[in-house]
């Protein structure tokens, strides 16, 4: 048996954790996400999902206000939504309110229906989004879908159904958390402190969302959470940065109202959406390129010789490779 190249166990080649890859693996891992960007067209990727995006949105709010009208009144869901909604840029934002207050000023039967219309609407529409995000991350992965038609289906409905949930579960937490410390404790300060602690909530949702899509959405054997948790939490970091940069920008420099005119806010929020499809990518790439790093197995179940794995990325070790290929 040949002993391994000493630069490349020097890099991460026995890795078993994310966290044994040293500094100089990292700066491979990091040089190879950066090359597959351009090699793999992920913008141009991203904006596929970002159109379908668009389109399940508006269905996604009237489900948000519809259901949780059942429980709180809908006014009181759009007050709690616009602090999550400030961080998007105004044009966006204010497309986003308006579609929202609404829906909230509906009455109570045209809700319950909206409810169940929208839900059926939003969920294929979704799923439309979902199933570009399911080829991104096996792009992402370099994998080829070998799932038949009505498992990836399935798979695909799954998926959007949790996105969906974990969407109405932060926007939820949103509107509900300090107003129901409000009520329960009738403590100012502890309302305060639940305004602050729901930011926190929602970036905890979203990376614990994008790590499960990760797991079960590219067509390969699923990897250990801990091989994907550092990309869920590093797409939440980005998806945060952007929004915020992004919002920077349109209010600062951004000439999106002269150059589109009524378009603007359209414009605005399909960009928003391209930025964070871009983020979840991203993500996934680095989850993707650090398995290749290590020769260990890095998924589920006994450890597979390589080339048993059944996932391209652990079927391999690019220690010291900076070039994918």
């Amino acid at each position: 048996m040949s002993e391994p190249d000493p630069a490349a166990v020097h890099r991460g080649q026995r890795a078993t954790h994310p966290r044994e890859i040293p500094v100089r693996g990292f700066l491979d891992v990091g040089l190879r996400v950066v090359k597959r960007v351009g090699r793999d067209q992920l913008s141009l990727i991203a904006a596929g999902i970002a159109f379908f995006g668009m389109l399940a949105l508006f269905p996604a709010l009237a489900a948000l206000v519809a259901l949780g009208g059942a429980f709180v009144d809908p006014v009181q869901i759009v007050e709690g939504a616009e602090a999550y909604l400030s961080a998007l840029p105004i044009a966006a934002r204010e497309i986003v309110q308006g579609q929202m207050v609404e829906l909230a000023s509906a009455d109570s039967d045209t809700l319950s229906l909206a409810a169940m219309i929208a839900f059926g609407i939003a969920i294929y529409s979704s799923s439309r989004g979902m199933a570009n995000l399911v080829s991104g991350l096996n792009v992402a992965y370099e994998e080829e879908e070998e799932r038949g038609f009505l498992a990836l289906q399935l798979r695909i409905t799954a998926l959007t159904v949790f996105a969906l949930i974990v969407g109405l579960l932060s926007l939820g937490a949103l509107a509900v958390l300090p107003l129901a410390t409000e009520l329960i404790f009738r403590s100012e300060l502890l309302t305060q402190v639940a305004l602050i602690l729901r930011w926190p909530l929602l970036l905890g949702f979203a990376s614990v969302a994008f790590t499960i899509i990760y797991r079960f959405g590219p067509s390969r054997r699923q990897a250990k959470w801990r091989w994907i948790a550092p990309g869920g939490v590093l797409a939440v970091l980005i998806w945060v940065t952007a929004t915020f940069g992004f919002a920077w920008y349109v209010q600062a420099f951004g000439a999106y109202n002269e150059t589109f005119g009524t378009l603007a806010g359209v414009i605005v929020l399909l960009m928003w959406l391209w930025l964070s499809a871009f983020s979840i990518l991203l993500g996934a790439t680095l989850d993707a390129e650090m398995e290749a790093q290590t020769g260990k197995d890095s998924t589920v179940g006994e450890d597979r010789p390589m080339g048993q794995r059944g996932a391209v990325k652990a079927d391999s070790c690019a220690a010291g490779v900076q070039d994918p290929g």
